[in-house]
């Protein structure tokens, strides 16, 4: 089917979820192929970037799959489905209703990646999106979540992004989730450099409090990776760092600590160039 380029008053229309005027105009066939030139973007692509609230209407999207039910994974040029988008924009009842739309094809929409090799919940993690990250690991918990083009699995990025409360989601929510990252780091490599532990400085109350709660939910996730995910203590990255260097190096103190209360033989792992274990690092 050839692309048709969508005129102004029919984008118009997609984004002001007009459903009357594609139910006149166009037949099922023609639907599909109208893309944007250069995003090759669909009317529901359009439809979903231009609703401003975080949780807008679908009553758009229903109709026109009822339409076309193809657009349900049709991708643009980047390769984003309309879930893609709809997680990324925060739209988490619009997350909800394209799974609950494509019944037996949600397992493999919520698969799909996009250029970047992102999934849709690579999509609510960079995003930072609690919401969507609940509903997407509740509906596919079986899925591992590999690693996009960067090499990062959505594990190490919310341990990277210290999204605490997203690492606990994902740990309790999936059964087999991938902890990989860059140059062979892992999930508790990304705690350990991003995690704070340490102790409360500033005289503000609000920041105190804000701080406190940040502290604690890092302590809860950390914990939360050691239950799920104990190997990773002695798992090293290209340069032969174990987790504890890194805690050791950022002086990390209490994150050692719960390391090594774990496995205390992973101190004697040494990196490969310049021979040091995690003790003599932490004493200089």
């Amino acid at each position: 089917m050839n692309p048709i380029s969508i005129y102004p008053n029919l984008f118009n229309a997609a984004a002001a979820g007009d459903a009357e005027t594609f139910k006149r105009n166009t037949t099922s066939d023609e639907i599909e192929s109208l893309l944007t030139a250069q995003t090759k973007n669909t009317i529901l692509h359009i439809n979903i970037i231009s609703q401003k609230r975080k949780n807008g209407s679908t009553k758009f999207i229903g109709e026109m799959l009822e339409i076309c039910p193809s657009l349900l994974l049709q991708v643009n040029a980047k390769g984003d489905t309309p879930l893609h988008l709809a997680t990324k924009f925060a739209h988490s009842n619009i997350v909800s209703f394209l799974i609950e739309r494509a019944k037996l094809a949600a397992w493999q929409m919520m698969r799909m990646t996009n250029n970047e090799k992102n999934t849709a919940l690579h999509e609510a993690v960079c995003h930072g999106n609690v919401q969507v990250v609940k509903i997407l690991t509740k509906q596919d918990p079986d899925s591992p979540y590999s690693a996009n083009k960067y090499g990062k699995t959505p594990l190490y990025m919310v341990a990277e992004g210290r999204y605490s409360e997203m690492v606990i989601e994902l740990l309790e929510n999936c059964t087999s989730v991938s902890h990989e990252g860059p140059n062979g780091k892992t999930a508790l490599h990304a705690a350990a450099m991003h995690f704070y532990f340490g102790r409360i400085t500033t005289f503000d109350w609000g920041r105190q409090l804000s701080s406190f709660i940040l502290r604690k939910l890092d302590e809860a996730a950390l914990k939360k990776l050691l239950e799920k995910k104990m190997s990773l203590i002695k798992e090293t990255e290209h340069y032969g760092w174990t987790p504890i260097h890194y805690a050791a190096y950022y002086n990390q103190y209490q994150q050692i600590h719960e390391l090594l209360e774990i496995d205390q033989t992973a101190s004697n792992i040494a990196d490969k160039d310049r021979k040091m274990t995690t003790l003599r690092l932490a004493v200089g």
